[in-house]
């Protein structure tokens, strides 16, 4: 019986053998997303965080809390954005110090919840058939806070933070890499939403923003399905639609989905663990 010789050949040195360098730079690419609805705004994003092509982090934190009231989704390199946001919550303080000099005194002031919105069900979600719970988790959770200046007079203005991170990165733009989306309620302008790009550039949106690689696969869909002065319910749904899109078609953004909702009185925060997509064919 004769046994066929294997050749064996050499290594091409000219080949990178070390495909998870760990010089490169830990980056987020992303879908972060958000959307004015009639009485607040949402924030979406991915918790997918790479190296190259490796997957660092598949359950990382793309939205982060600058103030009670404002929140930021944040895209590109991760040191970058955590270090300009960290920068950011420090003037915060700053701008509620001040605030907090000047004073205001209400006498039997009330404040109204005049937002008559239906809340999402998260039981009927977590028990609808085509999530497939047959384990019985909480395919999504909710957690709710409620602002302790209930009255805003010491929560600093959406766009004086948002115009401050502009000022910034723009000061930086040789050495920052990152794309933030702000979303908040104030007393002056209500719900409010800004995309600071990677430039140092600030555009004001009136419906939504989106940014990271993965929201070219996301325009189109939001173009045709956004309408003005929806109700929470149908901008949940929106916003959860959009990142599991995206999620499906770009391979830099997966894991779970994270939604927050700025309202007049509190935030809640989603999250949502199951991101399959089902087609009918």
């Amino acid at each position: 019986m004769e046994v066929e010789s294997v050749k064996v050949h050499p290594i091409d040195e000219n080949l990178n053998g070390d495909i998870c360098d760990i010089k490169t730079p830990i980056s987020d690419g992303t879908t972060i997303i958000g959307i004015i609805y009639g009485h607040g705004v949402m924030l979406a994003c991915d918790t997918r965080t790479s190296s190259g092509t490796l997957v660092s982090n598949k359950c990382s934190r793309k939205i982060n809390r600058i103030n009670e009231n404002i929140y930021v989704c944040r895209s590109g390199t991760s040191a970058h954005s955590q270090k300009v946001i960290e920068i950011i919550k420090h003037y915060c303080l700053s701008m509620k110090s001040e605030n907090r000099k000047k004073g205001r005194f209400h006498e039997d002031e009330v404040i109204h919840d005049d937002v008559a919105d239906e809340d999402i069900d998260i039981d009927k979600i977590n028990n609808a058939s085509n999530f497939n719970n047959n384990n019985g988790n909480n395919l999504v959770t909710k957690h709710k806070y409620f602002y302790e200046d209930k009255f805003m007079d010491c929560n600093p203005l959406v766009e004086n933070v948002a115009h401050i991170t502009k000022k910034l990165i723009y000061a930086n733009n040789n050495f920052l890499s990152c794309g933030l989306i702000f979303g908040g309620y104030d007393k002056q302008k209500k719900q409010q939403l800004y995309s600071v790009n990677l430039n140092g550039s600030i555009i004001e949106k009136y419906d939504y923003a989106v940014s990271g690689s993965g929201s070219i696969y996301i325009q189109s869909y939001l173009q045709d399905k956004y309408k003005k002065y929806m109700t929470k319910k149908e901008c949940f749904d929106l916003i959860l639609n959009c990142v599991k899109y995206a999620m499906y078609n770009d391979n830099s953004s997966g894991g779970i989905v994270r939604i927050i909702n700025i309202t007049k009185l509190f935030v809640e925060e989603y999250t949502v663990t199951n991101t399959q997509l089902y087609f009918d064919y």
